[in-house]
C-alpha cells in the first residue's frame, strides 16, 4: 500500500510541475492570510490544498463551494475554478497581479536599458 501512496504522489508532484503551479500564500490571492499556503495553476484553473481545508473553508468562505467542483486526491484537495465563482476570481486576482508585476519589471529593464 505505501508503494501505490508514493506512486500517487509522484504523479501529482508531476502534474503539478507540469500545470506550472506555484506554491503561493492564499493572500495573494485576495484570500484571508489565515488560509494558510495553496498552490495554484493559473493555466490549469485550479486552486489545491495540501492536507486539511480547515483553514481555507473557514477563512476563505471554500466551505461553499459545491463538491462537484472538488477533487481530493491522495494529500491533497483540489479546487476547479471552470464554474465556481469563488475560485475563479481568486484565480483572475492572482494572474492579473502577476500580469501587473510583469509590466513593471519590463519597464524597469527597460529605464535600465536607456
Amino acid at each position: 500500500m505505501w508503494e501505490l501512496e508514493q506512486q500517487i504522489t509522484e504523479l501529482l508532484e508531476n502534474y503539478m510541475e507540469e500545470a506550472g503551479a506555484v506554491y503561493i500564500s492564499a493572500e495573494d490571492l485576495g484570500l484571508d492570510p489565515r488560509c494558510g499556503r495553496v498552490h495554484i495553476s493559473v493555466d490549469e484553473n485550479w486552486i489545491a490544498v495540501e492536507g486539511s481545508t480547515r483553514s481555507i473553508d473557514y477563512y476563505g468562505g471554500f466551505e461553499y463551494i459545491d463538491e462537484c467542483d472538488k477533487k481530493q486526491i491522495g494529500e491533497f484537495t483540489f479546487y476547479e475554478g471552470e464554474e465556481c465563482e469563488r475560485v475563479s476570481s481568486a484565480i483572475d486576482r492572482f494572474a492579473q497581479s502577476n500580469e501587473s508585476q510583469t509590466i513593471d519589471l519590463s519597464h524597469q529593464e527597460q529605464i535600465c536599458i536607456m
